[in-house]
């Protein structure tokens, strides 16, 4: 029974990868169609360095999900630090109203944005995409980084400020270094919430600033050609890479941690 469940949990795991395995073979596929291999070729990925529009809603998502997941992460962090360390009263509520945007439908969300950015005469661009994309990420951003900073043991803090560590050195020498791992997770969540968000740019995106999830929506509406493909491979590259980075970073952290004679 055991054999049987370790087995079906493989091939169901394996199955998730089978989109992305296709992605980036059909993108050495020679021929423009799917259906047919016509053996290898970069041409692809040398007509996407040529598709001017495609990289430039690529840039748009680069620095939209930059800016707002720069942005979440330091309101998430300063949401948090309060609610953890302060006597709020109606903390609660408070919790409760910050996961509100995590169960609302996006298209909501993004109907409600276009309300308000219109009352208030505020035209569709760069900055309401920057708007938009903040408020379905700063509740991931803040939950994470107010679950890191719950875990962290009480006792740290008495003992920098029995060693003299006033509230601003403890804050700045103890409890940033220890969290900056969650906080680097928060940026990246946010991050990736931003760059694949399409329902809530579809809504706040003006004239110029067309991202790349509606770019490529677009373009699959007439079909989808062998540089989405070409750009897809990249992504999963890019992503691959940054899991790499931080985990290597990560890995270090714990050996360094456990090494004999070394400050936890």
């Amino acid at each position: 029974m055991r054999k049987v469940i370790g087995t079906a949990a493989i091939v169901m795991i394996g199955f998730l990868y089978v989109p992305i395995v296709a992605v980036v073979a059909y993108s050495f596929n020679a021929s423009p169609v799917s259906y047919r291999w016509d053996g290898l070729t970069l041409d692809w990925y040398a007509a996407l360095l040529q598709d001017a529009p495609l990289l430039a809603a690529l840039r748009t998502s680069l620095l939209l999900g930059v800016l707002a997941g720069a942005i979440a992460t330091a309101i998430g962090f300063l949401s948090a630090y309060a609610l953890h360390r302060f006597p709020i009263r109606g903390k609660g509520v408070l919790l409760a109203a910050v996961a509100v945007p995590l169960v609302v439908p996006e298209i909501v969300i993004g109907v409600a944005l276009l309300r308000t950015f219109s009352t208030v005469g505020l035209q569709n661009g760069l900055l309401t995409l920057v708007l938009g994309h903040i408020v379905i990420a700063l509740p991931m951003a803040t939950f994470v980084l107010l679950g890191a900073m719950r875990a962290l043991d009480p006792s740290v803090h008495e003992a920098a400020s029995d060693l003299g560590a006033g509230v601003l050195g403890t804050f700045w020498r103890v409890t940033l270094p220890i969290l900056r791992p969650a906080i680097l997770a928060a940026f990246l969540l946010s991050f990736t919430t931003s760059f694949s968000n399409i329902a809530i740019s579809t809504f706040t995106a003006g004239v110029g600033t067309t991202t790349l999830p509606i770019r490529i929506y677009s373009s699959v509406r007439t079909g989808l050609t062998p540089e989405l493909n070409a750009l897809g491979s990249l992504m999963v590259v890019l992503t691959l890479v940054v899991i790499l980075v931080v985990g290597v970073g990560q890995m270090r952290r714990i050996l360094a941690g456990s090494a004999p004679g070394s400050t936890p």
